[in-house]
């Protein structure tokens, strides 16, 4: 039996109900005090109004009516003047941002409106006629406005569609007017870094709206600083992961609700996946600071939390019931603390104990795999001092580096452009192309010389079609070589078969012998006159098919008459 890495935490269920979603969990230092404090905007209960319900450790210690549903709730610092300032709570609710500093509302900021459609607006102002007023009109413009796109409709259309004819008829004489634009409802909300990764460091607001716009907001003046639409093609976004810093480099990656998937590499390419016993509800990231490492933690539907390392499973938890929000970070004094709300409202919380480990080789580490994948993960090594000096070094030295790589990078391209044109322009390739690429041609040299044996060898790797009409030329240089049967014609090559054909090769030599010419294999002065090339000859062709060259070695001296070493001796 394995001991539990983690400490329970007695919370009292009597007083405590939660009703939330994972993006309306934060933990904030409130005060500056160091000692972080849960916030939960609760959506309530039957009649009971929303709250933002504030937790320390398992005690509340406040709540704060709310004026709508809260669709997400984050702490961020506006300001790096000393004496710091207290962190201010945002609260997404429907198309307005709730500031509040000090537990008190600060600044409220709306979306901007957009303009109703031009077809949606045109019905309505023949709904709020009078004259319209009755069941056979009021079908048929009903009939209209469900024939125009969801996703196009305002609030207000969708809101009407769902009444029967009796509510209809009293919602529009009480109707006075029709607003010539719609609010933009808020769909999901996070924070940047702006400057510094700094935990106190300032930080901006990121909002998804309901249209596809991502906003990110000025933290002191709370108006835009930038503006991207997800898609030309309206998109709602779903959940969002801003990262980087906004001054220096940052990605926003976000999750839609028309084709939502997860993926684990940072350009959304799917790396692998695990097979998981039961249906997951619920995941969160665990950063575990002091041990350099950040685990992620998957609910499933059976009770069981799982903390993967990777592929490879670190740990198990079992929850007495389903859990349907979670989060990790500091509460309190403890830095690590596991925030757990079940889908009943129960809130739990557990700890993790300093002592608890949760590499490979430790001894409660659970390494279970996915039983899928045979891999093994990658032992990262821990950063060096070298390494983090050579970090340094290079963050220094960027530029250079980088025009340097870029010089040689060209460089290379170049010379892989030259000895392309000069293969194609020498046909010196030993590998047909276009009908002929199955059609492989190599060499083989054999002997001491002066007369080497050279067997030339022409495969079809095809396995439907056959090769004819082909034929072999040797090109050398006749003051340095013989060949005794310069042209080969070849016969049909069927398909996946082999053909040698040897002929023989003779070394000529002058009267007057050069010595060093036996030695070119080790000084490697052979030049061009030792080379050797053969070349297959397609019939209806002008240009080679393909070429193959080959090196000769020097003969050996021993090979050499006698009479022809003496003259070689005495040259001068």
């Amino acid at each position: 039996m394995t001991m539990s890495r983690w400490l329970d935490v007695e919370v009292g269920t009597d007083d405590i109900d939660l009703n939330s979603l994972p993006s309306n969990l934060a933990l904030v230092d409130l005060h500056n005090d160091n000692e972080y404090k849960l916030l939960v905007g609760d959506f309530g209960r039957g009649e009971e109004m929303p709250k933002l319900k504030i937790f320390r450790g398992t005690m509340q210690m406040s709540d704060l009516v709310l004026p709508d549903l809260p669709l997400g709730v984050v702490g961020f610092y506006t300001s790096e003047t000393m004496p710091r300032q207290c962190p201010v709570i945002a609260i997404a609710m429907s198309s307005c941002i709730y500031i509040y500093r000090n537990m008190k509302l600060f600044y409220k900021y709306y979306l901007p409106s957009v303009e109703h459609n031009t077809c949606e607006l045109e019905i309505w102002k023949q709904l709020m006629d009078p004259i319209n007023h009755n069941e056979e009109s009021l079908r048929g413009l009903t009939a209209s406005l469900q024939a125009i796109p969801q996703k196009v409709l305002s609030n207000q259309s969708q809101n009407f569609l769902n009444l029967d004819f009796e509510q209809r008829i009293e919602y529009l004489e009480q109707l006075k007017e029709l607003p010539d634009r719609k609010n933009v409802e808020i769909v999901c909300i996070t924070t940047m870094k702006i400057n510094s990764v700094n935990k106190h460091g300032v930080s901006c607001l990121v909002v998804g709206s309901e249209e596809g716009d991502i906003i990110i907001l000025d933290p002191t003046t709370f108006t835009p600083m930038s503006l991207a639409k997800l898609c030309a093609v309206k998109k709602t976004p779903y959940q969002m992961v801003a990262t980087g810093l906004y001054n220096v480099d940052y990605r926003v990656t976000v999750a839609t609700r028309c084709d939502p998937s997860i993926c684990t590499h940072i350009k959304g390419k799917k790396q692998w996946s695990l097979t998981l016993e039961h249906r997951p509800v619920a995941l969160t990231l665990v950063p575990i600071m002091h041990l350099g490492t950040t685990l992620i933690a998957v609910a499933l539907a059976s009770g069981h939390l799982h903390l993967y390392d990777g592929k490879s499973r670190r740990d198990t938890m079992f929850i007495k019931d389903v859990v349907s929000v979670m989060k990790f970070g500091q509460l309190g004094k403890e830095e690590n603390v596991f925030v757990i709300i079940t889908t009943n409202g129960n809130l739990m919380l557990k700890i993790l104990k300093r002592t608890a480990d949760f590499n490979a080789d430790a001894a409660s580490a659970d390494v279970t795999t996915d039983p899928l994948s045979s891999e093994k993960p990658w032992l990262i090594p821990k950063r060096s001092k070298l390494f983090l000096e050579q970090s340094a070094r290079e963050r220094e030295n960027s530029i250079a580096m980088h025009e340097t790589f870029q010089h040689e990078l060209n460089r290379l391209r170049l010379l892989a452009a030259k000895t392309l044109l000069e293969v194609h322009v020498k046909s010196d390739n030993s590998i047909a192309v276009g009908a002929l690429e199955p059609i492989r041609l190599t060499a083989e040299v054999e002997g001491l010389g002066p007369v080497f044996r050279v067997t030339l060898i022409i495969e079809n790797r095809s396995s439907t079609s056959a090769a004819a009409g082909l034929a072999l030329l040797f090109h050398v240089h006749t003051n340095n070589y013989k060949v005794y049967k310069p042209y080969l014609k070849v016969p049909l090559l069927g398909p996946n078969c082999q053909l040698r054909l040897p002929t023989k090769v003779e070394e000529i030599f002058d009267e007057n012998i050069n010595p060093e010419i036996f030695l070119r294999g080790v000084t490697g002065q052979g030049g061009e006159g030792s080379l050797v090339k053969i070349l297959l000859l397609k019939e209806g062709q002008r240009s080679p098919v393909l070429a193959a060259t080959v090196q000769m070695p020097p003969t050996d001296p021993m090979m050499i008459p006698y009479d022809d070493m003496q003259t070689a001796t005495a040259f001068q």
